[in-house]
């Protein structure tokens, strides 16, 4: 009797050293990469969930195509290392720094257009950077966009998760 005691011990306390370190990997390595879910309204003002986005958003008739011009705001090498790659210029990169007047040069006629499209304008950039505030708000300081401009809540990980973006 007291040895299948011991055993269940024993078992319980295995058990519960399995589950701590299960607990401890989910909290340190697999928890940090999960996309939050994304609620409208505890949203700053012009920032959008990725879900509502594309459904406002979609080409009637046409699953997977969006009526959106992509303004990637990320860094200069996580953009070389993998970006959104279009058929036609829906994608622009614009970012802070020394070049950003240069960027929006570049993307200016197309981004004044995007209205006369239908489209509306969405920056982005990784999950946790506070450059797509920064490009979106330089957009709507030009005064002349009419389109509507958001920033993609999530970033380039939940364009990632919904497909949008490769790896």
């Amino acid at each position: 009797m007291k040895d299948t005691f011991t055993q269940m011990v024993r078992m319980g306390l295995c058990i519960l050293v399995v589950a701590g370190i299960l607990y401890a990997a989910d909290a340190l390595y697999f928890a940090p990469r999960r996309i939050p879910p994304c609620v409208p309204q505890n949203l700053p003002a012009g920032h959008i969930c990725p879900e509502p986005l594309l459904a406002a958003w979609q080409t009637e008739g046409d699953p997977g195509n969006y009526k959106i011009v992509w303004i990637d705001a990320r860094s200069e090498s996580d953009y070389e290392l993998n970006h959104l790659i279009f058929s036609d210029d829906r994608m622009f990169p614009i970012r802070p720094g020394a070049e950003m007047q240069q960027m929006m040069d570049a993307a200016i006629e197309r981004l004044i257009a995007a209205r006369d499209r239908g489209e509306c304008i969405v920056v982005f950039c990784t999950e946790s950077c506070n450059s797509s505030d920064q490009v979106a708000e330089a957009l709507r300081d030009t005064g002349l966009l009419r389109a509507p401009i958001y920033v993609l809540e999530g970033g380039w990980p939940a364009l990632k998760k919904l497909g949008i973006a490769g790896d």
